[in-house]
């Protein structure tokens, strides 16, 4: 079956998933992972100016909402997944792949699916039962205890103004709040 046609956008955001090889966890402890994860995002924000709005690591997979002005998410998630993969490789003395294939991409054309997404990527966490509350998750940008202020450190930019006030409001209520 051929590969989904992607379509270039930067009107829109995308929400991204990749999974690793076989659904196995990563080989190196996913602490390390969210680390190299962290040092590359920065990487990819310079070098092709993508808006990273929310980041999710979980033990075999991750989510990314991302958005794209200058209509170049394949360079981006071909140079993230291709050194991701290649640190990871390097601290675990492997080689060969570790993540399944490529990413997969849904295309966010609207507030609702904006806000839709942005629960899915944070109540991951809560969903596979692993904690409570998705802002306890330590990998993830919405975690303000640990490894999340970080990322927010660099990442945080102001709401662009397609993110109403009303979508705001329905994040809160929606992903933090219920989770």
């Amino acid at each position: 079956m051929p590969r989904k046609l992607l379509i270039r956008t930067s009107e829109y955001p995308y929400h991204i998933t990749c999974r690793s090889n076989n659904k196995e966890w990563f080989y190196i402890p996913l602490t390390d992972v969210w680390w190299h994860s962290l040092t590359l995002l920065r990487e990819g924000v310079e070098l092709f100016r993508v808006d990273i709005r929310a980041f999710v690591l979980m033990s075999n997979h991750y989510h990314i909402l991302i958005f794209t002005p200058e209509c170049n998410l394949d360079k981006f998630m071909q140079f993230f997944n291709r050194e991701l993969t290649r640190r990871i490789n390097f601290q675990a003395g492997r080689i060969n792949r570790v993540l399944g294939g490529r990413y997969k991409w849904s295309l966010i054309r609207s507030h609702q699916y904006y806000v839709t997404a942005l629960r899915y990527i944070y109540q991951n966490p809560v969903r596979a039962g692993l904690v409570k509350h998705c802002s306890h998750w330590p990998f993830s940008d919405l975690d303000t205890q640990g490894h999340g202020t970080e990322f927010r450190r660099w990442i945080e930019k102001p709401m662009s103004a397609s993110d109403s006030e009303k979508t705001r409001k329905k994040l809160r209520r929606y992903v933090v709040e219920t989770g």
